[in-house]
């Protein structure tokens, strides 16, 4: 087995369960976590920047928060019929609250694929892994303080992103025909 293969298999084998997880999460999706792996994968593979990389782990996750927000960039542009999203008065209200958390989670997301680096790196490493600013700090070579000032004015950028969407879709007029 030749060298490169050998370091993405060690980089799978240490973070592969963090690394669906992740993917999981940004995507929505566990469908379609099983190929994005095997894409992360061939990525990695492929990847002169990961012979480069300062930290082989972080390039790879990285990578998979990449492989997601582009997962769903095309998931976007792929639009559902508005029929395939009603709600019939035979649902629960569990069931409505779970598709309007299901939303407000896409849009989030959404906001957040909006977000350069390293902004969304630092919002998807703290709010979705749950890591704190200490460890985001370690794990980026920076300090706790610069990396809570990158996470708060992301959430700033966020926020405005969707006050800016929920304004735009206000003004829309709704024609129910």
């Amino acid at each position: 087995m030749e060298e490169r293969q050998k370091t993405v298999l060690k980089i799978l084998e240490k973070t592969g369960p963090k690394l669906y997880a992740l993917l999981a999460k940004l995507t929505l999706s566990q469908d379609m976590v099983g190929d994005l792996m095997q894409e992360l994968f061939l990525r990695l593979l492929k990847s002169k920047g990961l012979d480069e990389a300062r930290d082989p782990f972080a390039y790879a996750h990285r990578s998979a928060v990449n492989l997601a927000f582009e997962w769903r960039k095309k998931q976007k542009n792929k639009h559902l019929s508005l029929n395939s999203n009603l709600v019939t008065e035979k649902q629960n209200p569990s069931t409505i609250n779970m598709i309007i958390e299901r939303e407000n989670l896409e849009k989030v997301l959404n906001a957040t694929a909006k977000l350069k680096e390293p902004a969304r790196e630092v919002v998807i490493m703290h709010y979705i892994e749950q890591q704190s600013y200490d460890q985001i700090a370690l794990r980026m070579g920076k300090k706790p303080q610069h990396i809570r000032s990158i996470c708060s004015k992301a959430m700033a950028r966020i926020r405005e992103t969707l006050y800016t969407e929920m304004n735009k879709n206000q003004n829309k007029e709704i024609n129910y025909g």
